[in-house]
Order: structure tokens, then C-alpha cells, then sequence
């Protein structure tokens, strides 16, 4: 639900369910990146995320693929591209 955030979770072999949701205002930029090890090439979508000291990987264990990953990538940049869009409007509207 790119209107209100990410909800990542991660599900354990014994049943064990953790949930992290993470706030659209939160997100300062979706990034998919290339990953590349010695027996394969894959796609993953990370997020940065304000306050946090790494990036958050979406998708840990599972590779989907690029075209699976790119509309997701661009719905959140649509998101994210909005909501700085009506920060910079709202400080101009201050401003004058």
C-alpha cells in the first residue's frame, strides 16, 4: 500500500511472524540495486529510510524479478516524489 507505507515481514521455518511497517513520510528514497555474486545476478529493492544507518532490503531471502520489482519501485517513487512535491509547497506557502 504505497499511500501509507511498506509493511516488510519475515516469515521463520517454526512459525514465527515479524512485521516491520514503515511509514511513507519516513521514506526518503526507494533504490533498486544490482546485486552480483560469483554464481548469479540479481535484482533486490531496497528502501533509505530517515533515521535508519543502513538501507532496508524489502526482499531478504526471495529474488524476484526485475519486472516484478520495477512497478513497485515506481509507485513508491511516485509516493515519495509527491510528498517532497507538498513539503517544498507547504514551505513556500509559509514563506509568503
Amino acid at each position: 500500500m504505497p499511500a501509507f507505507g511498506v509493511q516488510i515481514e519475515t516469515h521463520y521455518t517454526r512459525g514465527r511472524v515479524s512485521r516491520r511497517f514503515i511509514a511513507v513520510d519516513k521514506i526518503l528514497k526507494p533504490v533498486l540495486l544490482e546485486c552480483v555474486t560469483p554464481a548469479t545476478c540479481y535484482w533486490n529493492l531496497s528502501l533509505i529510510v530517515q533515521g535508519e544507518q543502513q538501507l532496508i532490503s524489502v526482499f531478504k531471502v526471495l529474488r524476484p524479478p526485475a519486472k516484478m520489482l520495477v512497478p513497485i519501485w515506481k509507485a513508491l517513487c511516485a509516493v515519495t516524489t509527491d510528498n517532497d512535491k507538498e513539503e517544498e509547497s507547504s514551505k513556500e506557502n509559509c514563506r509568503g
